[in-house]
């Protein structure tokens, strides 16, 4: 009996040892469909909120380290854990294979530690340009919650619902990568899709058995949206003026469409600082290294003349909207911060701190160092912003009113 009982035993540990030594990360015990694609639309509706990785009541995903591709590739990745979905995207180092939850890398962990660092691996493994292998371009008609937007090498957003009024309201992690409060913007991705490869724009991630088709044979697969921005000229408020009508369920509102312009545009003068940013590390960079100027191809990769001429147009489309619009609301909040940024007058203050409690441009990453938008319009209608990443900060943001005088070859 003794003996029976250490046999059994025996077995039951040997059988915990081999379960264990092939554990996924999680078990799939479900299959993506439409219906598992609507569940997980109206899953990010409502239950993708800007605290996940902020909320100790979640203690997965609580202070998960985050920059904006981590935050895309989590919301699709903890929606199929707490459903038992499959996650599967192309591994990035070896081509033709994939990262999965079945990977039994993390045998030796409780089943939440196994998740917690499938979590952290995929952050790794990813970026903002791998999302142009593991998503595919949609209609615009056909934007959902759930949805992305990527910008390879430089921005990613997930769609966390669409209005009434037709406007994709996103969210956001930034760089660098840490623990923070997501943002959640009111205003559509401040982006016109222009990868000539077709790798950017408003996509939606494959499921995992379509995972290897390439992008034209995945379902709703779309190109609409390249062939409009450059039918447009890439003008963005034109671009998404089009989407709200193709979304809407009603008309947006002078009020509704002055301030996600206003929104899109802070959020467009901010992310200039990413680049003004790592135009100046790298410039220190190299000349610790012994070399005072870029190459043409280090120049190009860090300067900004295209997007600072985006930046005048996006001012300047404000201003037509606002002329169209024609007579000013005192009591329209978004009118009041329009016409602090943009009156010949200066404001009042208290107007003045209503507008920057709205938005302050901030020059550069890691430091107090900001700009009123008031600031910025000025200085873009005076043509003072320098483009040249060899520029000092205060010169690229055209707070020096003297002409740049260049030292190192411009191209």
């Amino acid at each position: 009996m003794k003996k029976t009982f250490v046999l059994a035993l025996l077995f039951a540990i040997i059988s915990l040892m081999s379960s264990m030594a092939s554990a996924a990360v999680w078990p799939s015990e479900h299959e993506w469909d439409n219906s598992w694609e609507d569940r997980y639309r109206q899953w990010v509706r409502t239950e993708w909120k800007d605290d996940i990785f902020m909320n100790p009541a979640k203690p997965i995903y609580y202070k998960f380290e985050n920059d904006c591709a981590d935050a895309v590739y989590a919301m699709r990745l903890i929606f199929a854990f707490e459903n038992r979905l499959p996650f599967v995207i192309n591994n990035r180092d070896k081509a033709g294979k994939v990262v999965s939850n079945n990977m039994p890398n993390w045998d030796n962990l409780s089943p939440d530690q196994r998740v917690r660092q499938f979590m952290n691996y995929v952050a790794d493994m990813t970026s903002s340009e791998s999302l142009r292998n593991d998503t595919y371009p949609v209609a615009l008609a056909d934007i959902k919650p759930g949805d992305v937007y990527v910008a390879p090498g430089v921005h990613s957003y997930q769609i966390a619902d669409v209005t009434d009024a037709g406007i994709a309201e996103v969210m956001a992690s930034t760089t660098p990568k840490q623990a923070r409060y997501l943002l959640r913007t009111p205003s559509f991705p401040f982006y016109v899709p222009e990868d000539k490869r077709l790798g950017d724009g408003y996509r939606r991630f494959k499921e995992p058995q379509n995972i290897m088709r390439p992008a034209r044979e995945q379902p709703g697969y779309s190109e609409e949206q390249f062939q409009l921005a450059a039918d447009l000229q890439f003008d963005y408020v034109k671009f998404t003026d089009v989407i709200s009508s193709k979304l809407a369920k009603r008309p947006e509102t002078a009020d509704e469409k002055t301030q996600r312009l206003l929104l899109a545009l802070c959020m467009y003068a901010n992310d200039r600082s990413v680049y003004v940013y790592d135009a100046l590390w790298y410039l220190q960079k190299i000349r610790g290294e012994g070399r005072r100027c870029m190459s043409a191809k280090e120049y190009d990769d860090h300067s900004t003349p295209g997007r600072d001429k985006r930046l005048t147009l996006f001012f300047d489309s404000i201003r037509r909207h606002l002329d169209h619009v024609g007579r000013f609301d005192p009591r329209s909040q978004p009118a009041r911060w329009a016409k602090a940024v943009f009156s010949n007058d200066q404001p009042p203050p208290q107007e003045m701190k209503s507008l920057n409690d709205f938005c302050m441009v901030q020059m550069t990453l890691g430091e107090e160092y900001y700009m009123t938008l008031r600031e910025l319009r000025q200085n873009v209608d005076a043509h003072t912003l320098v483009s040249d990443p060899h520029a000092p900060l205060p010169f690229r943001w055209g707070v020096v009113k003297e002409p740049y005088r260049a030292e190192c070859p411009t191209y």
